[in-house]
Order: C-alpha cells, then structure tokens, then sequence
C-alpha cells in the first residue's frame, strides 16, 4: 500500500462525499430511473432495512431548515439563467441530514401524526396570478383553495414551471428527466402551454407512473412538510419568496418546534448532543479590499506586498516573504487566508496575531491573510481528470486537479464533453485541461472544462498536459511571419563585411552537449606578439535578423525562451532562423564578439566589442573538449571533422590554453566571494525505436563544461557594464536577491551540532564553509545532495529588470557576487539577450538609441522572468514524467536515498541515483511502530526510531534515521495517483 500524503488524503475524503454535502451547493434534479428505482426499493422494504432507516425528529428538521437553507428575503423577477447561476452558488444544502424524498423510509403512525400537526401550523398564500408567473411583492399560487396546503404536482404547475420560461433548453431538457416535472405537465398541459416556451423537451409525455408504484412524491394529494421544505430550497423558488412569506413560515417552524417538540427525557441524548453544522459563513471568502485602502496600508507599512508560494506537499500552508529578508517569511494559513491566491501571485497580506503563546519570541511563527490580489501571475488553468459526482448529479461534475495546490473544481453540464453522463467510466483515464471561474467557497471554485488533453500514461499526452499545465505556447510560426527573415540560402551581402570585423581565418570553434543544434557561442584564442592572449567570445547575431516592432518581433517576445524537454526542444525562434543564426561550422556566420586582452597568469588587461564576420573550424562537445583537458590517448581518434586549413593539434593546444585560463578564471571567483550550489539534473537516454527511457545519469559538472562557463560569465559581466553605461535607464540587466536571512540562520543554528559550521555572512562565506562538505574531496554523495538541496531553500530567484529607478543594492548578484550582470551570450534561446544585443549595437553605433518607454522595457523583463521560470518547471516535470515511466518500467526500483528532514510522522529523502525528492510517510501501512524523538536544539536534530515487527524467519529490529542518514528504498508508480511513491526497505 502506498503512503498517502496528508494534503491529499483530506482532499480524497472531500471527494468521496456527496455532491450535495458541503462540497457542492446546488439541489440536483434527480434523474427518473434513479428515482424509480428508489421508489422500488422503498415499496418492498426489508424488515432489517426497515429497522436500520434513521428517523430524524421534528426539532432537528426545523433547526436544519431554518439553519441551512437560507432563503433570501430580496424579491427577485425576470430570473436569467446567471441569476440562476449566482442563487445555485448561495445555497447550502445537505442531503445528509435531510429526507429528500417521503419514500425513502417507512414512518410511523407517531411521527404521521406531528407532522399532521406541523401542517396545521403552516398557512401558504392563495392569491391567484392572472398571468401564473411569480409576482414581484409576494409569492402567489395558481392553484385552486380547495385546501390551504397544494398537492405537489399543483405546487410545479403553478410555481416551479413559469420560472423556467426563460431557461435555456438544455436546461429544461435536464429538467424533463424529472418524474413530477412531467406528471405536472401530464395534468396541466393547456397551462405550461401559455408559460413555457416552444421547445422539443417541453413536449408533453405520459408519465411512467407504473414504474413509480405508490410514490408519495407523485400521488400524495398535499405536500408533507419535509417535501415544502426541500421544494422551497429550490434555486429559482427562492429568488421569488416574499420577505412576508419567508417570515411567517420561520414563525410557523418556530412554533411547531415549541408545541411539538419532545421533552429531554424522550430525546435520545446522542440526538441532543449532535453538533449543529459549520455555518456557510466560515466557508466563504473575505471580500478584498479597495485599492485605495491597500495603496493606504502599503505606504503605512501596515500591509506586505509580496510573491505567493504555496507548499506542494501541504497546500495549507503558504509563504510571503518580507521586505527585509533578514526577516522570518510569513505563513499564510489556511485556504480561507489565502483569499483565492495562487501560486506565484503578487498578493497585500495583513498580518494577524498568532494564537499559540506557547511558542518563544524567536521561534514564533508570523502569520497573515490575503486581503488584495495586486497581480494575478497564475493562469487559473490546471490539469486533472473529471468524475461524475457520487451521486450522479446531472448539474455538476467534479474536477480533480493534478497540482494540490489548485482548488477542486465544480464543473457545470454545459461544460462536459460529449456522453459523459452515459460514458463517465471511458473518461476517468482522460486529462482535461480547465479554467477556474468563480471562486466563492473555499473547498471548491466553479470552472469550465478548455479542452481534452489525452489519455493519462500516454508519453505524447503528458507532454501535452505540461506545456499546457505550465502556459507555455508551442505552436510553430505561421507563414505570415516567412518574410521577415532570410531563406537558408542566405549569402552575407558585402556591404556586412564593411562595416564588420573579419575574423574567419581565427582557430574558432563551440563547445556544446553532444545532442546540440542552437549554437549560440563560440570561442577564440590567439597569441599575440607581446606573449599575452587575445580570447574572444563570439555569439549569434540574432538581432540582425529579428527586426524590432514586427509581427514576428512581437511573437519571439511572447515565447521569450526556447522550452528543453527531455524528448525534445520547443525553439523561441522558427526553425529556419534558428538554422541560419546558429555558428556551424565551415560556414560563415554574423556574430557579436567581444574581445579581451588576458595575460598567462589570467589577468584581464582590456576589452572590445565589434560586430564580426567568422567561419568555425569545428563543432566540439563536452566530452570531445574534456577528453583533451584530461590528455586521453583516443582524443584525437574520436575528434570530430575539421575546417579552414585548422587541424586536431591547432584546436588542441587553444583548447588546453583556454583551459588553464578558465581555471584560474574560476578559482580567483570563488576567492572572491562567488557562490555555486549545485542542484542534481538528470539526463535520459532513449530508445530510438519507441522513444522510451532506456537509462539515466547524473549530470556532472566537468572542467569543458567550467571552461566555457567562465568565458561566458565573462563576456556577460563585461556586457553589463557597458550598457549600464551608456543606457543608464534602459538597461536590461539581470539581478539574484539575497536569500532568506532568517531561514540561513534557522539553518546554520540546526546543522552546527551536527559538525557542520556554515558562515553565512556573505556569499562567499558561505562557499568556504560548504567547501569541507561538498567539494571534490567528499565522498559521500548523499550528504552532498542533502547540503546542496538545504541550502537552495532560503534562496530566491534571480531576475530580469529595467534599470531605471533602481538603487545601486538592487543591480547586485548575490551568487556570483559581482555588482551588474546580465545575459548576453544565449540569443538563441532567450529574448532578454537579444534585448542586450540592441542596447550593446547602439552603443557601438551600429543602430540608432533605442526610443523605448521604460514601462515597455519592464513588460518585456517581466515576461521574460515568467516564461524562464515556466520553462524551468516544465523542464522539471517533463524529467519527472521521463522518471516515473523509467520506474514504472523497472518497478520495483530498489536504491538509497539520504535523509534530508526528519518530522513526527514523515521522513524526507532525496533519492541519490537521480536526485528525487520525495516524502515517506509512517502511518497503518508501516509494518511495525514509529516513534519520533524531537530534539530541543532545532527540528532538523530530531530522530525517527523505527521497531520493525517480526515477520516469517526475521527477528524484531529497530532502526534509528536521521538527517543524512542513508537508507534503502523502493521506487514504484502508485497507479491511482499517477506519481512516483516510495517505501521505506526493512534493513537487513
């Protein structure tokens, strides 16, 4: 059995209920098979059933009644459709403590009796519309005063049908399905004929009264009181009720209840006692406040603005952080304080006081509640899979997203896919991709399904469902783009070659991953007379070919960064132009290049920039390029072809010269206060034939890969500078924030009894310390994940950003500890370097000034750091996919994992082999008990003790884990939640 995760099994819980619980507000018409069969079931009922059929005493109908139903006391006419929408929506209703139906259990002569009683009590107006439509100032009736209490059928001809009038026909047509909707219409045709208009569903029909023997809904002469009760919850019934009416029936209800209700001595005590429902209040959303008020708030520094996270293990929980980031990030809890935020969006907290005074002054928790939605960064569109509601209602499925953090989702008919009522069971391995609409309640948000994404397990699908889960546009540029760009044929005209630097008879070549077609960069390196080098940089003059302010200017700034899954690459730019930028070799190519002047020792004496004109002499990969670094006797056998007169031994010595460079490049930044945190990624290997996984690595970070590295972050750094320069308002430019303070510090507080002393004074502090644990010397490869993935959590995202009105502290980059960055060298595969490219050519005067408005510049930042961001996360998810399907192919897969967190009833590991992070949970399924030893020093301290019961031929065994602690695991897929789970192995 699989371990469920507690944000989960809540949500499994919820599902399991009743449409018409909680989860769901609207009264379904019951379909007339459905109704039948109960209508069978209750005519020849079992003494044993008869026995066990719950009576529910008047008192406790009533207070149900008047606690639940919440008639409105406004007058409504003219009732729309979306007035219908907005009443369903208002409405609480819960069949659970409700008879819906007088046919479900036998009664009493006792409890015929009270309710004879009741009805006594209970006056109903006769007044008589000329028209039979509901009247503005008072509920009227139609039906004859022969008594003053209707039959049922007379209450839908003359109340329920006008109402409908204007409905849409697929409504009615659901409403037809109804067995008293058409008794009604059988008895009183000539009526509904004036009221209701012409529609194929409203044709008049014998009703199958043979198939409902005795029903007391459709032959009882007047309505029982829990039938008038039910019948007045109805949507459209209660926008019409009088505020006269709805008082005088509360009155009556009250007075029944005194008369008739029994003594303490006579009531059940379990009956007595019974917990009144949670008022439909607590469920609802606080209303936002206005945007005047929030401006107030912000500049009073009595609100926080700030980014939303949610925790994807316990959606619950979610985090602001403070302005001062040396500050504890504040814990929005509860989806109700989350106020309809989600992921990723630019939320106004307020903060609220902490109600646990247990807790001391440092170790206090700040909490808060959204009370504004400044910016909504999530699409509100989630994937998951739709189910009809236990109960079959015909008015509402339910959606089940994927992510947690995203609400479950009522979805209405009108939004199904065709047959999903008669077929639900063909659609429960389908995913869907849908909208979130309103959002009211807070255990679920009305939504709307957008399209079918495939079947669940099927690869090309899942790939779908990320790029759609993640907002990310992968459709090719259409033909009314062709024109703005050179064919493949494209001859460099000499009027180029005038105006730009000739470098093609350079000993010029490109490191890149085996599998690479987007050649961005290239590298140089030539002696020069005085003994120094002259190395150069050269990208892909992307921006010669991208036109500004075109169409398809427009179109490469909306995609902003080409997608890398792990099957294939989804390119910014059309393919051909990705083909005519890239710096293949033995073909001329334009590039931007910059040039440095560096000594043997790696000092860097100057620098220059021009637009070049160069013809590499070959395409080089990582291993090509490391197998020279490391003087392998094969490297020249497996060398890749050459051009322009340049031979194997020519790339050689440039490349061990690059090398040497790099590595002193390198060491002086770390000396310098840079810091590098390595995060595990995972590469595939796939099956040519059915493109499946046929193994995986760790990728490893090797000296080619910290050669190119280096001259990269170079050529960026000095790319800064010059157009911070020369563009001091323009100036795209790219910046990491400094971490989480409090977080480094909660850190460094829990690891120091554990021998590990981290200085988190500065970045580079922090480097050194890490240095013992994690560098090249360590051995343990757990506890290098374990480090790694702790020290990545307090830190924040690096950014894009427009320069302007930005003090000097916000150009700084944290990690590299450098005071201007930006991103110069990858114009293929992201728009903010083409962005530089223009401001670096119009410093060179290669291009007027840019004219552009500050505010446009930090649109297109802005979007840029979206898409880089989604671009990652499906990235992440297209390796999990890849991951789960490996596993589920090999299953089950045994491996270690090493300890990250210890808490009272879960472990967190991170599997070595591939760098996954899951969660193993010890509940009824852990064959043995577990007891969580929690130590004063910091949560991180505490111990998990396991006593692992004896089982055949194995004796009784205890285990002790704690963080970095390493153990034996199974990977498996857990078949009903479509994910990887783990389990814990028993230890030999």
């Amino acid at each position: 059995m699989s371990h469920m995760c507690d944000s989960v099994s809540e949500r499994n819980i919820d599902i399991n209920r009743s449409s018409t619980a909680p989860q769901s507000t609207s009264q379904p018409f019951r379909s007339k098979s459905s109704l039948s069969n109960r209508a069978q079931d209750h005519q020849t009922p079992t003494k044993q059933a008869a026995k066990k059929s719950p009576k529910k005493s008047a008192m406790s109908r009533n207070k149900q009644f008047q606690g639940e139903t919440g008639v409105s006391s406004q007058t409504f006419t003219n009732c729309s459709v979306s007035s219908i929408d907005n009443a369903v929506q208002n409405l609480n209703i819960n069949n659970e403590n409700d008879e819906i139906d007088q046919g479900d259990s036998p009664k009493s002569k006792n409890a015929k009796r009270k309710e004879k009683i009741k009805l006594k009590q209970l006056t109903m107006p006769t007044q008589v519309n000329s028209n039979n439509r509901p009247q503005s100032s008072q509920f009227t009736s139609g039906y004859p005063e022969r008594n003053e209490y209707p039959s049922l059928h007379e209450f839908f001809t003359y109340q329920i049908s006008p109402l409908y009038a204007n409905a849409n026909s697929r409504y009615l047509e659901n409403l037809s399905h109804h067995p008293q909707y058409q008794f009604s219409h059988n008895i009183s045709n000539a009526h509904l004929a004036t009221s209701l208009p012409n529609t194929p569903y409203l044709i008049p029909q014998q009703p199958k009264s043979m198939s409902i023997p005795n029903s007391p809904i459709l032959h009882s002469e007047y309505m029982s009181l829990n039938c008038l009760q039910n019948v007045m919850q109805h949507p459209l019934l209660c926008q019409t009720y009088n505020a006269n009416f709805q008082n005088k029936l509360n009155s009556s209800l009250t007075a029944v209840e005194s008369t008739s209700s029994p003594t303490d001595k006579t009531t059940p005590k379990h009956k007595r006692n019974k917990k009144k429902p949670k008022p439909t209040a607590d469920l609802r959303f606080d209303a936002y406040l206005s945007p005047e008020e929030v401006e107030v708030g912000l500049r009073d520094n009595i609100f926080i603005e700030g980014v939303l996270r949610i925790n994807p293990k316990q959606f619950q929980h979610s985090y602001v952080s403070c302005y001062d980031r040396s500050e504890q990030d504040i814990l929005i809890d509860g989806i109700k304080n989350r106020n309809r935020a989600l992921e990723g969006d630019i939320v106004v907290v307020q903060m609220i006081e902490n109600e646990n005074d247990d807790d001391s002054e440092e170790e206090k928790q700040k909490k808060g509640k959204v009370v504004f939605i400044k910016e909504k960064l999530h699409n509100r569109t989630c994937i998951g899979n739709l189910k009809l509601m236990p109960d079959n209602n015909r008015q509402r499925a339910l959606f089940v997203p994927r992510d947690n953090r995203i609400p479950r989702l009522n979805i209405p008919f009108t939004s199904w896919p065709d047959n999903f009522y008669d077929d639900a069971k063909n659609y429960e391995n389908t995913l869907f991709l849908a909208k979130i609409g309103d959002w009211v309640d807070t255990r679920f948000a009305m939504g709307t399904i957008v399209c079918n994404i495939g079947q669940s397990g099927d690869m090309v699908s899942e790939t779908k469902a990320i790029l759609a889960q993640t907002d990310l546009d992968i459709r090719p540029f259409g033909p009314e783009v062709r024109h703005l760009y050179p064919r493949l044929d494209y001859k460099i005209p000499d009027e180029e070659f005038a105006i730009r630097e000739d470098c093609r008879k350079l000993c010029l070549f490109s490191i890149d991953p085996s599998n690479c077609r987007d050649i961005d960069d290239a590298v140089s390196c030539r002696e020069l007379e005085n003994g120094n080098y002259e190395v150069g940089v050269h990208i892909a003059d992307v921006a010669h070919f991208l036109t500004e302010n075109t169409i398809l200017d427009e179109k490469v700034a909306d995609k902003a960064t080409t997608i890398y899954l792990v099957e294939k690459a989804y390119h910014m730019l059309p393919d051909d132009l990705c083909m005519l930028c890239s710096l293949f070799p033995g073909v001329d190519k334009l590039a931007f290049s910059v040039f440095w002047e560096i000594t043997r020792d790696a000092k860097v004496l100057s620098h220059r920039f021009a637009k070049t004109v160069i013809n590499s002499c070959a395409q080089l990969s990582y291993d090509h390029a490391q197998a020279i670094l490391d003087d392998k006797d094969n490297s020249e056998l497996n060398f890749p072809e050459t051009y322009n007169g340049y031979l194997y031994n020519d790339i050689h010595t440039v490349v061990k010269t690059l090398g040497a460079i790099a590595s002193t490049f390198r060491r002086n930044r770390f000396d310098s206060g840079a810091l590098r945190i390595d995060q595990p990624k995972v590469s595939f290997h796939l099956n040519v034939a059915n493109g499946l996984p046929d193994s995986f690595c760790i990728y490893q970070s090797k000296e080619s890969h910290q050669l190119i590295e280096e001259f990269m972050l170079l050529a960026n750094m000095t790319v800064a500078n010059r157009i911070r320069e020369d563009h001091p308002r323009l100036a795209f430019l790219r910046c990491h924030p400094p971490p989480s303070g409090f977080m480094l510090k909660q850190l460094a507080k829990s690891l120091k009894p554990m021998g590990i002393d981290l200085d988190i004074s500065s970045a580079g502090d922090l480097h050194r310390s890490l240095l013992p644990h994690v560098g090249p010397s360590c051995t343990d490869p757990g506890k290098v994940m374990v480090l790694n993935m702790l020290c990545a959590k307090p830190m924040t995202r690096a950014k894009y950003f427009c320069a302007d009105g930005c003090d000097d502290d916000d150009f700084h980059h944290y990690a590299l500890n450098v005071p201007l960055y930006t991103h110069f060298t990858s114009p293929i595969r992201r728009y903010a370097d083409i962005m530089v490219h223009r401001l670096l050519a119009a410093s060179l005067k290669y291009r007027e000034n840019p004219e552009w408005d500050v505010d446009k510049v930090r649109m297109i930042a802005a979007q840029c750091n979206k898409q880089k961001y989604n671009s990652k996360k499906a990235s992440e998810l297209s390796t999990e996919l890849y991951t789960l399907k490996y596993i589920e192919m090999n299953s089950p897969l045994k491996t270690e994992a090493a300890v990250v967190e210890v808490r009272e009833k879960y472990i967190d590991v991170i599997v070595i082999a591939m760098g996954l992070n899951r969660r193993i949970f010890f509940n009824n399924d852990f064959p043995g008990k577990y007891m969580c030893i929690k130590n004063k020093g910091g949560t991180k301290l505490s111990k998990m003790e396991l006593t692992w019961n004896a089982v055949n031929q194995l004796p009784e065994i205890t285990q002790v884990i704690q963080v970095f602690s390493i153990l034996m695991v199974e990977l498996y897929k857990d078949d009903d939640l479509g994910k990887i789970d783990i389990k814990l192995v028993r230890p030999q």
